[in-house]
């Protein structure tokens, strides 16, 4: 039974595997403070949440939504959302695609790229402080992930779920994917 320093019963990892997902939540919800606090220390208006689209745009950009969302393993929508708090914060900004004048292709800001210069270092720091705590708490997390994500890729939990109950439908991709 997992409890906290104050004694109190750890609800959540008592649940074990039947409250997975609220634990991996839980983490990272913690983790995102703990960076938002560590931005809001060094002055810049960053959030965590949009750290992957904005460095992959940084790495490999100009890039649309949809091949954001792909790269990334995310839904089209969770990449919009983060597009639109990227251009109200004037740190991307879209241009017609070439190939497609009815999509947009989003690419960096200047301000966008003064930025990412000056989060450089807050993520270098942030990795190494990553490293330190994964090394201290769990070395194999991170090959346990690519793991399980594997696992994912062959056969979704839905579709395991919707096997032992005899649910039909669950075998698909899910009504939010796109």
């Amino acid at each position: 039974m997992s409890v906290s320093d104050n004694g109190v019963v750890d609800y959540v990892a008592r649940q074990g595997t039947g409250a997975f997902g609220s634990r991996l939540r839980r983490l990272v919800e913690r983790l995102d403070r703990d960076v938002h606090a560590i931005y809001r220390a060094a002055g810049e208006r960053f959030e965590p949440r949009w750290y992957a689209v904005f460095t992959a745009l940084r790495e490999h950009g100009p890039l649309t939504v949809g091949e954001l969302a792909q790269r990334l393993g995310v839904t089209h929508a969770a990449v919009s959302q983060v597009r639109t708090a990227l251009e109200r914060e004037k740190l991307i900004a879209g241009e017609p695609d070439p190939q497609d004048g009815r999509r947009q292709r989003l690419k960096l800001t200047a301000r966008g790229r003064q930025t990412a210069q000056r989060l450089e270092p807050l993520w270098a720091a942030i990795a190494a402080a990553a490293t330190q705590l994964l090394a201290e708490g769990a070395p194999g997390l991170l090959a346990e992930l690519d793991g399980l994500d594997a696992a994912l890729d062959r056969r979704a939990l839905r579709a395991r779920v919707g096997e032992t109950l005899h649910l039909d439908g669950l075998d698909g991709e899910p009504d939010d994917a796109e």
